[in-house]
Formats: structure tokens, sequence, C-alpha cells
């Protein structure tokens, strides 16, 4: 019963949201021209590349598709519920209106999870999709299910990781005034995904898949969807799972740890 109460409480908001953006129709549809211009944009630019190279670090341009997929995959998913959310609760930490919140009867940290879906980034995650579908089938005529099941799990794994790394810096906004700026850090960092972690040296590399575990959220994945020697190892994958595992351990633990500093409106 709590599960069904749950998936009830994410379609209140859906329907809530999508009837908000029909009432902006039209910035909707910009919203979404807009989207399609950045990934053309990003097409055109793998297509320079490749245009004067066969390929960067045993990335050919197939690979890079694939991983160009991924990339649009995982920030139109951010984008439809992970950041409109944060943005959401850092305000109402701000302005103490997390009271009317807490006194849901309904898991807190669920409830500021949910509240906000902005519905038409699913666009991002569609063209994404058919993006990274296209490089796999160009590389091998198919999408072998085995790999596809492993790319779905592993990406599954990157949006824990980007969750529990979000409401972690949400959570900063118990003890500091406004932390808003640190979305611009994070979406500089994330720009890094667009491209594999091994064109990077190795220092970098290392930053990128153990302390800023970007590795895990855009290039693991994509090297799951490729075949033969691109392939993303087991160990890779179990590195991915077990940090993903951690950061939702770690970042409801601080949650938690600041809903007991928390001091709202009617404190």
């Amino acid at each position: 019963m709590r599960y069904m109460r749950a998936i009830r409480l994410i379609g209140l908001f859906t329907k809530v949201n999508i009837q908000n953006l029909a009432a902006y129709r039209f910035d909707m549809y910009m919203r979404i021209v807009v989207s399609i211009l950045h990934l053309i944009s990003e097409l055109i630019g793998v297509y320079i590349i490749f245009s004067n190279t066969q390929d960067v670090r045993g990335w050919k341009w197939q690979h890079m598709l694939v991983l160009v997929g991924v990339y649009r995959t995982v920030a139109g998913g951010i984008r439809i519920a992970i950041v409109p959310n944060m943005r959401k609760l850092l305000e109402d930490i701000r302005e103490g209106t997390l009271d009317f919140v807490l006194l849901k009867p309904v898991n807190a940290q669920f409830l500021v999870s949910i509240r906000e879906i902005v519905i038409y980034r699913a666009v991002d995650v569609m063209l994404g999709l058919s993006i990274a579908t296209y490089g796999c089938i160009k590389l091998t005529g198919q999408v072998p299910v085995a790999q596809a099941i492993v790319f779905t799990a592993t990406l599954a794994a990157g949006f824990m990781i980007v969750y529990g790394v979000w409401l972690m810096l949400g959570t900063l906004c118990f003890w500091f005034v406004r932390v808003q700026n640190i979305e611009m850090v994070f979406w500089n960092v994330f720009e890094a995904g667009r491209f594999p972690i091994d064109i990077y040296r190795e220092s970098v590399r290392w930053t990128l898949t153990y302390l800023i575990p970007l590795a895990f959220i855009t290039t693991v994945p994509a090297r799951a969807l490729i075949s033969g020697d691109m392939t993303a190892s087991p160990s890779t994958v179990a590195w991915g799972f077990g940090l993903a595992v951690v950061m939702l351990i770690v970042s409801n633990r601080f949650w938690r740890y600041g809903l007991r500093h928390y001091s709202g409106a009617s404190a």
C-alpha cells in the first residue's frame, strides 16, 4: 500500500505540473526547440572532430554518438525532476516554507524530490536515447539485449549518484543562506561528461572517476552499450553500483542531520 501511495503522489504531481505547463504552451514549445538545437550543436561538434581524424583515444564517431546520446539522456533526466525539485528545496529552506513539507504525513525527502516534474524535458531523454541507439546500430547493426539491460542499470546508477550529490548540495542550505551558485559549478563540471574520460590525462581521469564520479554518470553507461574493446568492464560497473548505493545512504543521513538544524517560519 505504501508503494501504491507513492505512485499515486507522483502521478498527482505530474498531472499538476502538466496543467501548469499547458498554461504557457508557446514557452514549452520554444524550450523544446532549444533542446533540439542544443543536440544539433553537439552533433555538429562530433562531425567537426571526426572530419579531421578517425578516432580519439580509441573512440570512433559511432562511439561518440552513443556518448552524446547518453549525455543528453542524463542531462534531460536531471532536468525533469532532480534540478527543479532541489531548486524548490533551496527556496523553501531559505524562506522557511519547508514547514509545509515537514507537516505532511509522508516522508519529507520523498516529497521534496517529486513536487516539481518538468515533463517536456522528456524530449531530451527521448532524443538522447534515439541518438545512442543509432550509434549502437551503426557499430554492430543491432542493440544486444544483454548490453541494453546493463546500460539501463548503469544509467539508473548514474541518476542515483546525481540525486545523492544534489540532495547533499540542497542540504547545505540549512547552514548557508545561498548555495544556488553551486548549481553553476555542477553544470560546468557536468559539461566534461560530453567527452569520454579517456581523452583526459591520467590525473584528471582519476579525479573524474573517484573524486568527482562523472565517469559513472556518462562514460560508463555509454561503454555498457558499446560492443567490443570499448565495453565497460564488470569491475567498473560494480564500482558504479557500489558508489550509487553509498551516495544514497550518505545523502539520506546528511539530509536527516540537516533537518535537525532547520529553523522554519514557525520556529
